[in-house]
């Protein structure tokens, strides 16, 4: 017997999918800071000791040394745990079900959030780079936001075989806020592009992808935020997506 799985199922198992890949690559973005963190600690607290004998000594010139290697030191933790908690931001709103209401935010802070929860997917193979216009603020739902423009990271990512650069943009056009994600990877084939965002069709290895990933766009974009989604590609020169969110939105289901 063949059952059918409704729509929104597909769409929440293909959530928690992602959601689990992400999780996975930001395990393993904390273990380096919080290891250098705890790492430094412990020097920090043999250097300060050496500080103290120095200083009975008063060998003055060692202790400025001594000194200047515990606040470099310092100064690595602090960049680590700030990186830390980057991500654990990032990672909160982007992990959220639902918000009950839309809330105002700066569509760059959400783009910003997106590419720092996709590094954690590539380590250094892919350069994220970003060019971001000055937008005002709008009425969204943030974590269906990231979630969208993160999924079209990760793609951009899947789709390039060994290096390559991915550039995350955004700009105001008239009354219309512009987000692209455009890459270096193979390009889609002509003859796939017309199914490309059907529930469904995916051009990655089976286990890789499951059709659903851009479904899952085109619904927080177009359904969820009365915007649009487009893409051009040239097969073996990259493809760019282009989402475009009204600054007065009617979302499905409001008059």
């Amino acid at each position: 017997m063949i059952v059918e799985i409704p729509e929104e199922q597909l769409l929440e198992l293909q959530r928690q999918a992602e959601l689990g890949r992400l999780l996975a690559g930001v395990a393993h973005e904390f273990s380096a800071p919080a290891g250098s963190i705890l790492s430094n600690r412990d020097l920090c607290l043999r250097l300060l000791d050496r500080i103290e004998k120095s200083i009975t000594d008063s060998a003055t010139a060692r202790t400025a040394e001594l000194l200047t290697a515990a606040r470099e030191l310092a100064r690595v933790d602090q960049i680590a745990a700030e990186r830390i908690g980057h991500l654990v931001r990032n990672l909160k709103v982007a992990s959220r079900v639902a918000d009950p209401e839309p809330q105002r935010a700066n569509l760059n802070e959400i783009v910003e959030s997106a590419v720092q929860l996709g590094k954690t997917q590539f380590r250094d193979r892919i350069t994220l780079e970003m060019a971001l216009g000055p937008l005002p603020e709008v009425e969204c739902y943030p974590h269906l936001l990231i979630q969208a423009v993160l999924n079209l990271v990760v793609n951009a990512g899947q789709a390039i075989e060994g290096t390559g650069t991915i550039t995350v943009g955004t700009r105001l056009d008239g009354d219309t806020i512009h987000i692209w994600v455009s890459d270096t990877g193979r390009g889609i084939r002509d003859q796939d592009q017309p199914k490309i965002l059907k529930q469904g069709f995916t051009t990655k290895p089976v286990g890789v992808g499951t059709g659903l990933g851009l479904l899952m766009v085109r619904r927080a974009v177009v359904d969820d935020h009365g915007g649009s989604i487009a893409f051009e590609s040239q097969c073996g020169h990259g493809t760019t997506f282009h989402i475009r969110i009204p600054l007065q939105q009617k979302r499905k289901g409001v008059e």
